[in-house]
């Protein structure tokens, strides 16, 4: 059998019931791991990787996020201006993205928390751009962003994912009109920073069986 390239397979870290599933938190923690499990069988998801160029790697890692996301049986790719399709919804480009992010609408965000970099985005931006994004270019449609990242035990990060909040939708919600996507980050957002942000798609059936053991270099 010719493997081809097989790419390395992570596994998002699992969130089970607990006493402390009350707690709102961690019951936020819990709708965010649904939504990733319905995305991802498993938890499993093998990383796309970002350029650094001018400090938009949350911007690419939207772009390939979506790319590979979104099911592929009914795509419609198109190199127009306009962006391209797939499953109906359209994918951003890198200059609607910086627009957005330079509108009035996400810069009084940044200003309520004290922001004024043009680049180099937390998660809370990148989600506030993607959101905004739906709403002027999926005609009013409710985008929220979604990311993962490695266990970190050295710094206490258990690697759940985590669901960004959004005005617009609410993580328990399913149905017509909601457009998710998941990217990953490397555990910058939650130590109080930015760090690095890629894409993320759905491992291929040649690279769960690697990951799993079933076939040697």
């Amino acid at each position: 059998m010719n493997k081809g390239y097989l790419a390395t397979v992570s596994q998002a870290k699992d969130i089970l019931p607990t006493p402390r599933s009350a707690l709102p938190r961690y019951a936020a923690y819990l709708r965010a791991r649904h939504r990733f499990w319905e995305a991802f069988p498993s938890g499993l998801y093998t990383r796309l990787p970002t350029p650094g160029t001018d400090l938009e790697c949350g911007f690419h890692a939207l772009i390939l996020s979506m790319e590979h996301q979104l099911p592929s049986s009914e795509s419609s790719p198109s190199s127009s201006a306009e962006g391209r399709e797939k499953s109906g919804v359209r994918i951003p480009t890198l200059a609607e993205l910086r627009e957005v992010f330079a509108s009035g609408a996400v810069g009084r965000e940044n200003e309520s928390v004290g922001m004024g970099n043009g680049s180099w985005f937390t998660a809370d931006q990148l989600a506030a751009v993607f959101a905004e994004w739906g709403r002027r270019f999926l005609k009013g449609a409710r985008c929220q962003m979604g990311w993962v990242m490695d266990r970190d035990e050295e710094v206490g990060v258990e690697g759940w994912p985590v669901m960004m909040n959004t005005p617009d939708v609410e993580t328990g919600e399913v149905g017509e009109g909601i457009v998710r996507v998941w990217v990953w980050n490397d555990g910058g957002s939650l130590r109080g920073g930015v760090g690095h942000f890629e894409g993320v798609r759905r491992p291929t059936e040649g690279e769960v069986v690697k990951m799993e053991g079933g076939w040697s270099e």
